[in-house]
């Protein structure tokens, strides 16, 4: 009786440090490393995934951090450059664009999705709140960034998606 307790016991020790994992993917964008929660992504699409009627570019360039729209699963939701937040410079597309769908869940949660270039697959890392999630990070004063961490010796950027919510909504205003 008293070994079925302590197996008891291990199981549940195993399953509350199960809950305090989060799934999360690294996503790489130029001169930057983003750290998101694999929740806030509904899909990644590659190269062969996108044609060319995907996207209308936005030939005003109204906001400086929109390339236009991009049709997805026959919705126009803008794509974003995260590069351009951070840095003020907005690369420009070329033949290997890589899009990650993101879902909006604060200000432009009206919206649904919102779209960010990417220059390279996303990497999926499980952080645990015993390991990984003591990370070396400090609040930054970017537009954009809620903070630097440091994974593995890697330093990433966790992106302020209430910041890109807001740009999502004036994208969105300025469409009409």
């Amino acid at each position: 009786m008293v070994e079925d307790k302590a197996i008891l016991t291990a199981a549940l020790a195993e399953v509350d440090v199960s809950l305090l994992q989060v799934n999360s993917l690294l996503l790489p964008v130029a001169e930057a490393v983003l750290l998101v929660p694999q929740l806030a992504v509904a899909e990644v699409l590659g190269v062969g995934e996108i044609n060319a009627e995907a996207l209308c570019l936005d030939k005003l360039n109204a906001n400086p951090h929109c390339y236009g729209w991009f049709n997805w699963r026959d919705q126009h939701i803008p794509l974003l450059s995260y590069t351009s937040i951070y840095t003020g410079h907005r690369p420009s597309l070329d033949k290997n664009l890589k899009v990650v769908i993101c879902n909006a869940v604060f200000e432009a949660a009206a919206t649904g999705f919102y779209a960010l270039l990417v220059s390279g697959f996303p990497r999926a890392v499980r952080l645990s709140m015993a390991a990984e999630m003591l990370l070396e990070g400090s609040p930054c004063e970017r537009q954009g960034v809620q903070m630097l961490v440091n994974i593995d010796g890697e330093e990433v950027l966790i992106p302020d998606f209430d910041f890109l919510e807001q740009v999502v909504c004036e994208v969105v205003k300025a469409k009409g």
